[in-house]
């Protein structure tokens, strides 16, 4: 077979070509810190780090996730706090006012503080976490209770569903607290409010036997403020966990998605050495081999 000019000339081309490619592929991993920087480069290894790429994602959403649940069952236990300290406080005015030798006048001052306790208790029923409310199930666009809640016509109702943060796959956790575990349900005449209101009544109305009857009431009104309080407790310890575990995987995932997709840097620079060396030397050969000049062919 005769080899020709152009035939020397297209295969030193084309090599030269590929040297450069070499040289540029490894510039470019250099540059990039990466060793997968198109799909082409590694089709199965890019189909691996897409995955691990998902399930970073899904994880550092699962944590967001827990940790905002979190923060509503912080939030909630601090409510819940306050609310028994305030309810502390009516049993040791209820104490307070509930002997006989307290005059009238008396008992009408310690009104005024159970009145304006009872408008916090309210206050609180009526707590917002990031502009939801807390105690009212779903329904957490709308305000659980009116600002007269014992005495409230029609009386008002609480729904019953629960409010749920997705903290892993097909996993949910509740973080509401229904309203009626904390200051009872509407009607019940030994729920919160209206244990306080009918002792503001009594002492209002100077009855002894009304202000001891609110005694034990708001005993039972503070238990039950208690277990709902355990139970946000448990919630917390369970998300403690996940948290811990998501961050875990997340470590685990972006360790591996490092391994597969981050390049050796001195393996890199020692093959762009290389593949520099190469290149200029395919120059040279081409420079060396290619000398002849159109001039050259006419003589």
């Amino acid at each position: 077979m005769r080899i020709t000019q152009s035939m020397m000339s297209g295969s030193m081309m084309g090599h030269l070509q590929t040297n450069y490619q070499r040289l540029d592929k490894s510039q470019e991993q250099l540059m990039t810190q990466r060793r997968l920087n198109r799909p082409s480069d590694d089709p199965v290894g890019v189909a691996s780090a897409l995955k691990y790429r998902a399930e970073i994602s899904s994880t550092t959403q699962f944590s967001e996730n827990a940790e905002d649940a979190d923060s509503w069952m912080k939030f909630s236990d601090t409510v819940m706090t306050e609310a028994t300290q305030i309810v502390q406080r009516l049993s040791e005015l209820a104490v307070q006012g509930g002997t006989d030798t307290v005059p009238e006048d008396a008992r009408k001052n310690i009104a005024q503080e159970v009145d304006q306790l009872y408008k916090q208790l309210v206050s609180l029923g009526n707590s917002q976490f990031k502009g939801k409310y807390m105690f009212n199930g779903e329904r957490v666009n709308e305000e659980p209770y009116p600002a007269d809640p014992a005495n409230a016509v029609p009386p008002y109702s609480l729904d019953q569903g629960q409010f749920n943060y997705q903290i892993g796959a097909g996993i949910y956790v509740g973080v509401n607290t229904n309203g009626d575990k904390i200051f009872g349900a509407a009607g019940d005449p030994n729920g919160l409010f209206k244990v306080v209101d009918d002792f503001k009544n009594a002492l209002l109305g100077d009855s002894t036997t009304g202000i001891q009857a609110a005694i034990p009431a708001l005993q039972k009104s503070l238990e039950n403020i208690i277990t709902a309080q355990a139970e946000v407790g448990g919630k917390q310890n369970r998300l403690e966990f996940t948290l811990n575990r998501l961050e875990d995987l997340n470590l685990n995932y972006t360790s591996l998605q490092s391994k597969l997709e981050d390049v050796d840097m001195p393996s890199v620079i020692s093959d762009l050495k290389t593949a520099e060396s190469i290149y200029q030397a395919s120059l040279d050969t081409m420079a060396r081999i290619i000398r002849p000049s159109l001039m050259d062919f006419l003589r």
